[in-house]
């Protein structure tokens, strides 16, 4: 279905899902001279912390790559805003290495403690040194956390088991989860003044980056030791070195770098008080086959189904019960647009009866994204969706109401031009979408395929004139609907066919069935 290419390795349990869904993987290190000239060829990209996404490769990867996937949780080495200007969905996989990156910051806090390493490294050497590596307690004191998510909050559980009193600056974090976590929230100056160990758990951002400067080193207490297994360029590792070496602070255990690998002679080497590990975070067993399969299904998700899991640069988040009703609303969208006889300016959409339970302002973005993916040459995902609405001037509005309609969770889609107002409405039935109204004719039918619709004045004989019509040209109806209003008024018929209608077969059709409107529709 998709080429897929790997260039920093993946667990063989993610290969082999990708490939069971009919992917082709090429699973090989390149150079970035070599990742440029070859990028073009694939529609999926999977990478871990070596490889760098640049612009350069994003414009290279056009216009056939669709998916980076970063097989882990920092993006860093992603160009996101070059991806996002091109309609490249940006996907991480944030659960995987949850554990690890826990586990690895609580060695780096016993480590950092009781100068472990150093003790070895010494050891190993035929020296039997006890004086100089005497450490601390991790019981009883204060441990501060900075950014308090899945890491931080299962580095507070075990550090409070251990006997530490957890403080923490996040600016998300409540009152009320705080005191359920038994943490105390404070301000990050505050923390780094009170904590006699400091973790970090923030991601890279301009907000964050050397968030750890030598202003906010000062304001530690001289016996505090610090701990990054989260991302490099939060601590400036200038200012920590000159920290280190002047005793501001008594120690630091880092496993992530601005500059990756960490380049020979920087200054954070041959610190007696410094602990430096090569970014081991999610290096395990366990988190590599876990990120490896989280990635995997990711893009299964999206090439079989369109469905966008943990996209970084897509603000799409739809509730479960609802999900099916995405792909709907994005078929739903591209019906409509095909009736329009004018530009489509304003799409209006509404969840009736149940769905208004939920958030459907997704809804309503599938839907737009369905409409203009007819009307515009220009890449149209929800990457890109709402910038090309803007430049078309497109306005969308989104609405929800207890009020059922036609079914009980229902789904309705209107849009106004010169010739007047437009409706298209529809329901998931037993998990298939049926439209269940077009302007103001009940229907029941499902949607899909290619399909001719027209309105007209009703009186005998005239399904044999398209009917035929339609015979001459070797164009079979597989499906037939026909709904009016009352008596022997104007009648609405939707024909699903095996094929599309050619535009002189319509023409035909036209000039003998003399139609109020014919629309063709393929979906």
């Amino acid at each position: 279905m998709a080429r897929i290419l790997v260039t920093d390795g993946m667990a063989q349990d993610g290969i082999d899902l990708l490939t069971k869904a009919g992917h082709e993987i090429d699973n090989r290190k390149l150079s970035a001279d070599d990742l440029l000239k070859v990028i073009g060829e694939y529609d999926g990209l999977v990478v871990r912390s070596a490889t760098q996404v640049t612009a350069k490769v994003i414009a290279a990867g056009q216009p056939k790559l669709k998916i980076v996937g970063r097989a882990g949780v920092g993006v860093d080495n992603v160009d996101v805003p070059a991806a996002t200007a091109a309609g490249v969905i940006v996907m991480n996989a944030p659960l995987g290495n949850i554990i690890s990156a826990a586990e690895h910051t609580l060695g780096m806090l016993f480590a950092v403690a009781r100068l472990i390493p150093q003790a070895h490294a010494k050891l190993t050497k035929g020296e039997w040194d006890k004086k100089s590596f005497v450490g601390v307690e991790l019981d009883g004191k204060i441990l501060g956390i900075v950014g308090l998510g899945k890491i931080g909050k299962h580095v507070a559980q075990v550090m409070q088991a251990a006997g530490m009193s957890v403080i923490a600056y996040d600016p998300f974090l409540s009152p009320e989860v705080a005191k359920e976590l038994r943490i105390e929230g404070v301000t990050l100056d505050d923390l780094l003044a009170r904590a006699d160990f400091v973790t970090l758990h923030t991601p890279l951002t301009e907000q964050t980056r050397n968030l750890i400067n030598a202003q906010r080193l000062a304001l530690m207490k001289k016996s505090a030791r610090i701990v990054n297994v989260a991302r490099g360029g939060i601590i400036d590792e200038t200012a920590l070195a000159d920290a280190l070496k002047k005793g501001v602070i008594a120690g630091a255990a880092l496993d992530v770098f601005e500059t990756e690998p960490l380049p020979a002679g920087g200054p954070l080497y041959g610190l007696p008080n410094c602990i430096l590990t090569p970014h081991l975070g999610a290096s395990t067993e366990e988190a590599q086959v876990k990120v490896s399969g989280d990635i995997a299904q990711q893009f299964n998700a999206y090439f079989t189904y369109g469905r966008i899991i943990n996209a970084v640069n897509v603000q799409l988040r739809v509730d479960p019960a609802i999900d099916g009703y995405l792909a709907a609303a994005e078929q739903l969208g591209a019906a409509l647009v095909q009736t329009l006889d004018g530009p489509l300016k304003v799409l209006e959409v509404t969840a009736r009866g149940e769905l208004a339970k939920f958030d459907t302002k997704p809804l309503a973005v599938a839907a737009l994204k369905g409409a203009l993916s007819k009307i515009s040459t220009q890449v149209v995902n929800f990457v890109t969706v709402n910038q090309v609405a803007q430049e078309r001037g497109i306005t969308l509005t989104s609405a929800s109401t207890a009020q059922s309609g036609d079914h009980d969770g229902h789904l309705e889609l209107r849009t106004t031009t010169a010739a007047g107002s437009h409706l298209i409405a529809g329901s998931l039935i037993g998990g298939q979408l049926r439209v269940t109204r077009y302007n103001e004719y009940p229907i029941d039918l499902p949607i899909g395929g290619h399909l001719l619709i027209m309105e007209y004045p009703d009186r005998p004989g005239m399904v044999g004139k398209y009917g035929s019509i339609l015979g001459e040209h070797r164009i079979n109806i597989a499906r037939m609907e026909v709904s009016r209003i009352d008596g022997r008024g104007d009648a609405l018929v939707l024909l699903t066919l095996d094929d599309p209608v050619p535009q002189t077969v319509l023409d035909e059709i036209v000039a003998t069935v003399k139609p109020t409107r014919a629309y063709r529709i393929s979906l």
